[in-house]
């Protein structure tokens, strides 16, 4: 049994359909240990799979000790539109509002996810799965975001 790393480094793959290839550093070298359709689970894929790498369980290898880089994916860029198409497991009415909104996004690679900014309810954090990349964006709903950016912009002092 190889010994354990003090840490773990696990690296995110974005694959077309929108899934998380999950690779981890092992004995041997990178290997891919899994896959999710949700970026919350990707961290659970890098530490059972670390754990299988190095034959140990997977509550020896602590979170804590886990080094994550997720990259921004090839299908996304900052600056774009897009539609929010999923709230994910949630019905919490907070988490509802802004579904089948467009906003413009932008990477924030710390969380691994996107700021999307949406008319009225401000700006908040999406995983990629949540949104749609290519959406049909009318005129109208153009002018009303912008417009939105614009009385949120600072002031020039």
């Amino acid at each position: 049994m190889p010994d354990i790393p003090p840490r773990f480094r696990a690296r995110v793959r974005h694959e077309p359909d929108r899934s998380y290839a999950v690779l981890v550093d092992g004995p041997d070298g990178e290997v891919l240990v899994g896959a999710t359709g949700s970026l919350r689970k990707v961290r659970t894929v890098a530490r059972e799979g670390a754990a299988r790498l190095y034959g140990v369980t997977a509550e020896r290898v602590d979170e804590e000790y886990l080094d994550m880089v997720i990259p921004q994916p090839p299908y996304g860029r900052d600056g774009q539109w897009v539609r929010i198409i999923s709230a994910g497991e949630s019905a919490a009415p907070d988490d509802l509002v802004d579904l089948g909104k467009v906003g413009q996004a932008h990477w924030f690679g710390h969380e691994g996810a996107w700021f999307v900014t949406v008319t009225g309810s401000g700006t908040a954090i999406y995983p990629s799965e949540y949104l749609d990349f290519a959406p049909t964006v009318t005129d109208e709903e153009v002018a009303e975001l912008r417009r939105y950016l614009a009385r949120s912009a600072p002031s020039p002092s």
